[in-house]
């Protein structure tokens, strides 16, 4: 690639990060921005996507890190058999697989004692 192309994509580049950076730091959506700035939407999404993969084609070489993956590790959780509520000296035992009126009016009558 000879100067000037080099040159002139270098300048396309600073102009599309100064245009996503001016439509990002507005707070409007990016159709409220384009239609402010009298931009086709398409272009700006075109030329966001040209910005992207300008910034791949120059860090390609780079020697960036592979994404690994990961082993999960899980760990058990432990179920408790009752859901506990301790308020203000009072304490409440709801037995696992109580149904949802029983929860409901418990949770009811304590919201109206307090």
């Amino acid at each position: 690639m000879d100067e000037i192309s080099v040159v002139k994509n270098e300048v396309k580049y600073a102009e599309r990060i100064a245009m996503v950076e001016e439509c990002r730091s507005s707070g409007l959506s990016i159709r409220a921005w384009c239609e402010e700035n009298n931009v086709n939407p398409k272009k700006y999404h075109y030329r966001l996507r040209r910005l992207r993969t300008m910034f791949l084609d120059q860090h390609k070489h780079n020697n960036v890190p592979a994404i690994k993956k990961l082993p999960v590790v899980t760990h058990p959780v432990p179920v408790a058999n009752t859901l506990t509520l301790h308020l203000e000296g009072v304490t409440i035992e709801i037995p696992q697989g109580a149904d949802e009126n029983t929860i409901t009016s418990v949770l009811r009558a304590v919201k109206s004692a307090w």
